[in-house]
């Protein structure tokens, strides 16, 4: 009878968690649709292990691959290089009649430099029908590799070997802050990136920053045309103020773009076709996932990520997701919660066990999605093990609480929390260095933060006060000493720091510097960033949650509290 009724309460609340998953991950309407081919979309095929970091480029079939995936869904490709490989792409852009942009990549090697010349003039002038225009070189002047002097030097070159218009692609504020490069150009080519800007807009502002840019270029190029050469917006990885990161917002900036190009006619180029994990080497998890379509390729063709019309799943596995979760709730419950006597403490053990399960499942699939690179896969370990093992902890000491045995000693918990709370304290100090490409992380610290909140839940059900419940030495008694008083100052001073990050990373942005000259006019949105994040926030709030335990722990050197 005890058996059944366990399970009985195993199963109610797997029940009620499907439901809670079916609840939280129904897909999310977006107003805006887009039902022709995109204008233009970023071109480089790389897979998971190829890299122009490494030189290992992708090979002709899979470019071929890679370029019949976009027939329908774009009307062009941009590229990047005219060499890597890539030599092949003009050709095979009139065989499948897609429009070429075609780049030449500059940088301070002016060995290199000249090899992208010399292959961009061969390319043009060998296939005049596929190549549109080109583009001389792309961001350059932010990055400083070049003087604007040099970079009109070979611009002036390639004008005067075909008969292709020119261009070269920079960011906006650069574009604006070297108007003798744009005389230069037979149309100009500016990035505009709202989220990647160094001042970030919410996906609400997008439609007016883009036309706020393009009235100031066409302002200070009159009569030229104008191509929005990268614009576009992650499916994943971490917020950058109020630049919310999902596949929600990426669906609906990409629909937007279309629309708001149709309407006041210019042209774009959205960034990019595929995701690019070698770029995460570069930007962090953000730098890789900006296509339209997956970098797992299905039978030779990208995986579409999400469509351009109709509500999108922000989500798109979760019933694998929730699968898993829920059975290892289950398993938890059965296996963990024998020696629960009532049956009020069933139930209550295994709504915690799927609690855990949820945030313990979640944190597995997101920490696997966001590893890359090869040296990522043995964090990876890390990242996963170290939550696996307070999820036991955690189940462990809820059964125990239930169970009446609240004095037992929780000495290898008490460890694992603690060294959670350094790893913690450690990223946000990473973050402080790197507030501009370092993932925020949640996802990896929800385990350790909801275990402590379920626990503390636990004690409260059972009838003690909040301090008492939240307490490190009611959730895993053991010996602490001043150390733990210690680490609770810790993370009150690394969750400010959290906020601090986010005002650093702006402050030192070229671009936004370039845009906002005087420090009168960048106060108001370095101020804005302490604050405007909510990712940051959140992270923030967990850090000082977390840190009441530790604040409330006995500092009496090595008394051991039941």
């Amino acid at each position: 009878m005890h058996f059944i009724r366990l399970v009985a309460a195993a199963l109610i609340a797997g029940i009620a968690a499907g439901a809670v998953w079916w609840f939280a991950d129904r897909p999310v309407p977006v107003a805006a649709e887009w039902t022709q081919p995109l204008a233009n979309v970023s071109f480089a095929p790389f897979r998971r292990g190829e890299s122009p970091l490494t030189k290992v480029y992708p090979t002709p079939a899979e470019i071929e691959q890679d370029m019949m995936a976009l027939v329908g869904r774009t009307k062009g490709i941009r590229t990047y290089t005219a060499r890597e490989g890539l030599q092949v792409v003009p050709e095979l852009a009139e065989k499948y009649g897609l429009k070429l942009t075609l780049g030449a990549w500059l940088g301070a090697d002016r060995a290199i430099d000249e090899q992208e010349i010399a292959a961009l003039i061969q390319q043009a002038n060998d296939h005049p029908d596929a190549v549109q225009r080109v583009i001389v070189g792309n961001e350059v002047l932010l990055r400083g590799d070049l003087p604007p002097e040099e970079l009109i030097g070979y611009i002036r070159r390639v004008k005067a070997a075909i008969k292709q218009p020119v261009s070269t692609a920079d960011v906006w504020a650069f574009v604006l802050k070297y108007p003798e490069v744009g005389r230069e150009l037979d149309y100009i080519t500016v990035h505009i990136l709202p989220f990647w800007d160094d001042q970030p807009v919410a996906l609400e502002g997008v439609e007016e920053e883009t036309v706020r840019v393009i009235g100031r270029v066409r302002a200070t190029f009159p009569g030229k045309p104008i191509l929005i050469g990268e614009t576009g917006w992650p499916t994943i990885g971490r917020d950058r103020g109020p630049a919310v990161v999902d596949v929600v917002h990426s669906a609906d900036y990409v629909r937007r773009m279309a629309n708001i190009a149709a309407r006041y006619g210019f042209d774009y180029n959205i960034v990019e076709a595929f995701d690019q994990p070698w770029k995460s080497e570069l930007e962090g998890t953000v730098g890789g996932a900006w296509g339209v379509l997956d970098a797992n390729r299905a039978h030779g063709r990208g995986v579409e990520k999400f469509p351009m019309t109709g509500p999108v799943k922000l989500v798109d596995d979760w019933p694998i997701r929730a699968g898993w979760a829920i059975a290892l709730g289950i398993a938890a419950t059965l296996l963990v919660a024998r020696t629960v006597p009532s049956f009020t403490g069933m139930l209550i053990f295994a709504a915690a066990a799927q609690i855990l399960s949820w945030l313990m499942i979640s944190t597995g699939f997101h920490t696997h999605e966001v590893t890359f690179r090869p040296w990522q896969t043995w964090w990876l370990a890390v990242r996963i093990g170290l939550p696996g093992l307070l999820f036991l902890a955690f189940l462990v000491r809820a059964r125990d609480l239930l169970a009446g045995r609240a004095e037992h000693d929780a000495g290898w918990g008490r460890l694992l929390l603690v060294l959670s709370a350094i790893y913690a304290a450690a990223w946000s100090l990473f973050l402080l260095f790197d507030g501009r490409y370092r993932d925020i992380p949640e996802f990896d610290f929800c385990l350790p933060v909801g275990g402590v909140l379920v626990l503390a839940a636990i004690g409260l059900l059972r009838g003690a006060g909040w301090r008492d419940a939240l307490s490190l030495d009611s959730l895993f008694p053991s010996r602490y000493g001043r150390f733990a008083g210690v680490l609770g100052g810790v993370l009150v001073a690394t969750a400010v720091l959290s906020l601090i990050s986010e005002l650093a990373a702006l402050a030192v942005g070229r671009d936004f510097i370039a845009a906002h000259p005087s420090l009168g006019e960048r106060m108001p949105y370095l101020i804005k960033a302490l604050i405007w994040n909510r990712e940051v926030d959140l992270w923030a709030a967990m850090q000082l949650v977390w840190s009441v335990p530790f604040l409330q722990a006995d500092k009496r050197p090595e008394r051991r509290i039941a």
